[in-house]
Protein backbone atom coordinates (compact mmCIF):
# COMPACT_ATOMS: atom_id res chain seq x y z
CA UNK A 1 0.00 0.00 0.00
CA UNK A 2 1.27 3.45 -0.76
CA UNK A 3 2.62 5.53 2.37
CA UNK A 4 1.46 8.70 0.48
CA UNK A 5 -2.37 7.12 1.52
CA UNK A 6 -1.17 7.66 5.82
CA UNK A 7 0.07 10.78 5.01
CA UNK A 8 -3.00 11.79 3.43
CA UNK A 9 -5.01 10.28 6.21
CA UNK A 10 -3.19 12.01 9.21
CA UNK A 11 -3.47 14.94 7.57
CA UNK A 12 -7.40 14.71 7.38
CA UNK A 13 -7.88 13.86 10.36
CA UNK A 14 -5.94 16.28 12.03
CA UNK A 15 -7.37 19.20 9.96
CA UNK A 16 -10.55 17.91 9.77
CA UNK A 17 -11.44 18.68 6.97
CA UNK A 18 -10.85 17.37 3.27
CA UNK A 19 -10.54 20.68 1.34
CA UNK A 20 -7.67 22.37 3.88
CA UNK A 21 -5.59 18.69 3.76
CA UNK A 22 -5.89 18.93 -0.17
CA UNK A 23 -3.94 22.38 0.09
CA UNK A 24 -1.66 21.35 2.56
CA UNK A 25 -0.54 18.44 0.73
CA UNK A 26 -0.71 20.06 -2.45
CA UNK A 27 -3.61 17.55 -3.93
CA UNK A 28 -6.71 18.13 -5.48
CA UNK A 29 -9.95 17.68 -3.13
CA UNK A 30 -11.18 14.86 -5.13
CA UNK A 31 -7.44 13.48 -5.35
CA UNK A 32 -7.95 13.42 -1.00
CA UNK A 33 -11.05 11.86 -1.16
CA UNK A 34 -10.51 9.25 -3.49
CA UNK A 35 -7.17 8.18 -1.17
CA UNK A 36 -8.93 8.17 1.91
CA UNK A 37 -11.76 5.77 0.24
CA UNK A 38 -8.85 3.73 -1.13
CA UNK A 39 -8.10 3.37 2.67
CA UNK A 40 -11.73 3.26 3.77
CA UNK A 41 -11.83 -0.27 1.16
CA UNK A 42 -8.81 -1.32 1.85
CA UNK A 43 -9.61 -2.42 5.71
CA UNK A 44 -13.43 -2.52 5.44
CA UNK A 45 -14.42 0.40 7.67
CA UNK A 46 -15.69 3.96 7.40
CA UNK A 47 -12.77 6.67 8.68
CA UNK A 48 -14.70 10.03 8.66
CA UNK A 49 -18.41 10.35 8.50
CA UNK A 50 -19.71 13.57 6.91
CA UNK A 51 -22.69 15.48 8.61
CA UNK A 52 -23.55 18.61 6.77
CA UNK A 53 -20.98 20.56 5.75
CA UNK A 54 -18.57 18.72 8.72
CA UNK A 55 -15.91 15.91 8.96
CA UNK A 56 -16.13 13.45 12.12
CA UNK A 57 -13.32 10.74 12.35
CA UNK A 58 -15.23 7.37 13.39
CA UNK A 59 -13.68 5.05 15.94
CA UNK A 60 -12.17 3.14 13.72
CA UNK A 61 -9.92 6.47 12.22
CA UNK A 62 -9.01 7.21 15.64
CA UNK A 63 -7.61 3.83 15.82
CA UNK A 64 -5.96 3.98 12.99
CA UNK A 65 -3.87 7.08 13.61
CA UNK A 66 -1.75 5.56 15.98
CA UNK A 67 -0.98 3.07 13.48
CA UNK A 68 -0.37 5.81 10.82
CA UNK A 69 1.70 7.31 12.94
CA UNK A 70 3.97 4.40 13.48
CA UNK A 71 4.06 3.63 10.03
CA UNK A 72 5.13 7.29 8.86
CA UNK A 73 7.78 7.33 11.77
CA UNK A 74 9.14 4.11 10.33
CA UNK A 75 9.09 4.98 6.38
CA UNK A 76 11.27 8.74 7.82
CA UNK A 77 13.76 6.54 9.66
CA UNK A 78 14.19 4.42 6.79
CA UNK A 79 14.63 6.88 4.53
CA UNK A 80 17.14 8.77 6.51
CA UNK A 81 19.18 5.39 6.74
CA UNK A 82 19.05 4.16 3.25
CA UNK A 83 20.25 8.31 2.51
CA UNK A 84 23.16 8.12 4.45
CA UNK A 85 23.91 4.26 3.03
CA UNK A 86 27.11 4.64 0.79
CA UNK A 87 26.17 2.89 -2.42
CA UNK A 88 29.05 1.31 -4.71
CA UNK A 89 29.47 1.09 -8.49
CA UNK A 90 31.48 -2.64 -9.64
CA UNK A 91 33.13 -1.88 -12.77
CA UNK A 92 34.82 -4.63 -15.15
CA UNK A 93 37.71 -3.82 -17.70
CA UNK A 94 39.46 -5.80 -20.10
CA UNK A 95 42.20 -3.63 -20.81
CA UNK A 96 44.68 -1.57 -18.28
CA UNK A 97 44.85 1.39 -20.89
CA UNK A 98 40.61 1.89 -20.46
CA UNK A 99 41.26 3.20 -16.87
CA UNK A 100 42.96 5.74 -18.71
CA UNK A 101 40.09 6.19 -20.39
CA UNK A 102 38.03 6.40 -17.69
CA UNK A 103 39.81 8.81 -15.41
CA UNK A 104 37.83 12.21 -16.79
CA UNK A 105 34.49 10.19 -17.01
CA UNK A 106 35.42 8.97 -12.99
CA UNK A 107 36.70 12.68 -11.87
CA UNK A 108 33.55 13.91 -13.00
CA UNK A 109 30.97 11.47 -11.74
CA UNK A 110 32.73 11.84 -8.45
CA UNK A 111 32.29 15.28 -8.13
CA UNK A 112 28.73 14.82 -9.15
CA UNK A 113 28.35 11.90 -6.55
CA UNK A 114 30.53 12.22 -3.81
CA UNK A 115 28.48 9.71 -1.83
CA UNK A 116 29.36 6.94 -4.62
CA UNK A 117 32.31 5.00 -4.34
CA UNK A 118 33.37 2.82 -7.33
CA UNK A 119 35.23 -0.32 -7.63
CA UNK A 120 37.10 -1.29 -11.13
CA UNK A 121 38.61 -4.62 -11.73
CA UNK A 122 41.19 -5.51 -14.42
CA UNK A 123 40.21 -8.77 -16.02
CA UNK A 124 42.31 -11.20 -18.62
CA UNK A 125 40.02 -10.53 -21.47
CA UNK A 126 36.52 -8.84 -23.28
CA UNK A 127 34.99 -12.52 -22.21
CA UNK A 128 35.48 -12.00 -18.48
CA UNK A 129 34.11 -8.46 -18.37
CA UNK A 130 31.04 -10.08 -19.89
CA UNK A 131 30.84 -13.10 -17.80
CA UNK A 132 31.18 -10.47 -14.60
CA UNK A 133 27.74 -8.62 -15.66
CA UNK A 134 25.93 -11.63 -16.53
CA UNK A 135 27.25 -13.40 -13.01
CA UNK A 136 26.11 -9.55 -11.33
CA UNK A 137 29.20 -8.88 -10.18
CA UNK A 138 29.97 -5.68 -12.38
CA UNK A 139 27.12 -3.08 -13.08
CA UNK A 140 29.16 -1.60 -16.24
CA UNK A 141 31.88 -3.50 -18.17
CA UNK A 142 34.50 -1.79 -20.44
CA UNK A 143 35.91 -3.50 -23.49
CA UNK A 144 37.76 -3.76 -26.70
CA UNK A 145 35.23 -4.00 -29.58
CA UNK A 146 31.46 -4.36 -29.07
CA UNK A 147 30.04 -7.26 -26.95
CA UNK A 148 29.42 -10.56 -28.25
CA UNK A 149 26.92 -11.81 -25.04
CA UNK A 150 23.11 -11.80 -26.39
CA UNK A 151 22.10 -10.34 -22.95
CA UNK A 152 24.10 -7.58 -22.66
CA UNK A 153 24.00 -4.02 -24.46
CA UNK A 154 26.11 -1.58 -24.70
CA UNK A 155 27.33 1.77 -27.25
CA UNK A 156 30.67 2.76 -28.84
CA UNK A 157 32.16 5.12 -26.01
CA UNK A 158 35.60 5.67 -28.21
CA UNK A 159 37.60 5.22 -31.13
CA UNK A 160 41.59 4.89 -30.26
CA UNK A 161 44.58 4.17 -32.08
CA UNK A 162 47.83 1.97 -32.17
CA UNK A 163 50.85 3.35 -32.89
CA UNK A 164 54.72 2.30 -33.20
CA UNK A 165 56.67 3.79 -30.92
CA UNK A 166 60.38 3.98 -30.09
CA UNK A 167 62.80 4.86 -27.90
CA UNK A 168 65.25 7.69 -29.53
CA UNK A 169 68.53 6.21 -28.52
CA UNK A 170 67.43 2.66 -29.70
CA UNK A 171 66.67 4.53 -33.31
CA UNK A 172 69.88 5.88 -33.01
CA UNK A 173 71.47 2.43 -32.12
CA UNK A 174 69.81 0.93 -35.46
CA UNK A 175 71.03 4.18 -37.42
CA UNK A 176 67.89 5.56 -37.59
CA UNK A 177 66.27 2.36 -39.86
CA UNK A 178 62.41 2.83 -40.83
CA UNK A 179 62.14 -0.72 -40.71
CA UNK A 180 60.52 -2.63 -38.29
CA UNK A 181 62.35 -5.60 -39.06
CA UNK A 182 65.48 -3.86 -38.04
CA UNK A 183 64.82 -3.61 -34.28
CA UNK A 184 63.73 -6.25 -31.32
CA UNK A 185 59.72 -6.60 -31.69
CA UNK A 186 57.73 -6.20 -28.68
CA UNK A 187 54.40 -8.00 -29.21
CA UNK A 188 51.34 -9.18 -27.18
CA UNK A 189 50.16 -12.68 -26.13
CA UNK A 190 48.11 -14.33 -28.83
CA UNK A 191 44.71 -14.11 -28.63
CA UNK A 192 44.05 -10.34 -27.71
CA UNK A 193 42.91 -7.78 -30.37
CA UNK A 194 46.08 -5.96 -29.63
CA UNK A 195 47.65 -9.33 -31.05
CA UNK A 196 45.25 -9.24 -34.07
CA UNK A 197 46.49 -5.78 -34.85
CA UNK A 198 50.04 -7.12 -34.99
CA UNK A 199 48.96 -9.65 -37.38
CA UNK A 200 46.90 -7.56 -39.12
CA UNK A 201 49.86 -4.77 -39.72
CA UNK A 202 53.25 -7.54 -40.14
CA UNK A 203 50.96 -10.34 -41.30
CA UNK A 204 50.75 -13.62 -39.50
CA UNK A 205 54.53 -14.58 -39.90
CA UNK A 206 56.02 -11.26 -39.43
CA UNK A 207 55.55 -11.37 -35.33
CA UNK A 208 58.61 -12.64 -33.96
CA UNK A 209 58.87 -11.29 -30.83
CA UNK A 210 61.81 -11.07 -28.17
CA UNK A 211 59.63 -10.67 -25.57
CA UNK A 212 55.76 -11.04 -25.11
CA UNK A 213 53.56 -8.82 -22.89
CA UNK A 214 49.84 -9.37 -21.24
CA UNK A 215 49.01 -5.74 -21.70
CA UNK A 216 50.44 -2.46 -22.64
CA UNK A 217 51.50 -0.96 -19.20
CA UNK A 218 54.25 -3.11 -19.22
CA UNK A 219 54.96 -2.68 -22.88
CA UNK A 220 54.96 1.10 -22.55
CA UNK A 221 57.81 0.76 -19.65
CA UNK A 222 59.57 -1.83 -21.47
CA UNK A 223 59.80 0.68 -24.81
CA UNK A 224 61.33 3.23 -22.67
CA UNK A 225 63.50 1.27 -21.32
CA UNK A 226 64.76 0.67 -24.97
CA UNK A 227 63.88 -2.86 -24.70
CA UNK A 228 62.39 -2.42 -28.85
CA UNK A 229 59.84 -0.98 -30.23
CA UNK A 230 55.88 -1.74 -30.03
CA UNK A 231 52.68 -0.65 -30.81
CA UNK A 232 50.67 1.41 -27.83
CA UNK A 233 46.97 2.88 -27.68
CA UNK A 234 47.76 6.58 -28.50
CA UNK A 235 46.27 7.68 -25.71
CA UNK A 236 48.70 6.24 -23.25
CA UNK A 237 51.78 7.33 -25.38
CA UNK A 238 50.96 10.71 -26.70
CA UNK A 239 51.88 13.03 -24.07
CA UNK A 240 55.53 11.17 -24.45
CA UNK A 241 55.38 11.75 -28.30
CA UNK A 242 54.54 15.34 -27.91
CA UNK A 243 57.58 15.52 -25.83
CA UNK A 244 60.23 13.55 -28.08
CA UNK A 245 60.56 11.12 -25.03
CA UNK A 246 59.58 8.24 -27.61
CA UNK A 247 59.44 8.61 -31.61
CA UNK A 248 56.50 7.10 -33.90
CA UNK A 249 57.39 5.13 -37.01
CA UNK A 250 55.51 7.32 -39.23
CA UNK A 251 55.80 4.92 -42.34
CA UNK A 252 53.90 2.08 -40.29
CA UNK A 253 49.96 2.48 -40.53
CA UNK A 254 48.24 3.26 -37.42
CA UNK A 255 45.42 0.34 -36.29
CA UNK A 256 42.40 1.45 -35.12
CA UNK A 257 40.02 -0.17 -32.49
CA UNK A 258 36.99 0.64 -30.71
CA UNK A 259 36.18 0.52 -26.83
CA UNK A 260 32.71 -0.02 -26.03
CA UNK A 261 30.54 -0.12 -22.79
CA UNK A 262 28.36 -2.92 -21.89
CA UNK A 263 25.91 -3.73 -19.22
CA UNK A 264 22.90 -6.44 -19.13
CA UNK A 265 19.83 -5.58 -20.80
CA UNK A 266 17.42 -6.64 -18.28
CA UNK A 267 18.58 -5.56 -15.06
CA UNK A 268 17.34 -2.33 -13.17
CA UNK A 269 20.05 0.10 -12.66
CA UNK A 270 20.56 2.12 -9.94
CA UNK A 271 20.34 6.47 -9.56
CA UNK A 272 24.35 6.21 -9.67
CA UNK A 273 24.64 4.00 -12.61
CA UNK A 274 22.25 5.58 -14.64
CA UNK A 275 24.15 9.17 -13.78
CA UNK A 276 27.56 7.36 -14.78
CA UNK A 277 25.93 6.16 -17.88
CA UNK A 278 24.82 9.08 -18.97
CA UNK A 279 27.81 10.58 -18.53
CA UNK A 280 29.35 8.26 -20.33
CA UNK A 281 27.04 8.61 -23.28
CA UNK A 282 27.69 12.27 -23.53
CA UNK A 283 31.36 11.75 -23.57
CA UNK A 284 30.89 9.35 -26.31
CA UNK A 285 28.43 11.60 -28.78
CA UNK A 286 31.32 14.06 -28.01
CA UNK A 287 34.20 12.03 -28.88
CA UNK A 288 32.40 10.06 -32.31
CA UNK A 289 31.27 13.34 -33.78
Amino acid sequence: MDIQLFQTFLAVAKLGNMTQAASRLNFTQPAVTGQIRALEQHFGVLLFERVGKKLFITAAGRELISYAEKLMSAYAEAEQALSLHPSQINLGISAAMINHLMLPFLKKFQQQSPQCSVSLELCANASEVEEGILENRFDLGFIQNENTAPALTGFKLSEEELVWVIHPKLLEEHQHSSRLADYPLLSYRAGGLFYQLYEKTLGQKGIKATIEYSESEAMKNAILQGLGCGAMPLLLVRELLEAGTLLEFANVPRSTFSIWTAFHKNKKQSRAVASLLSLLQDGAKTSLS
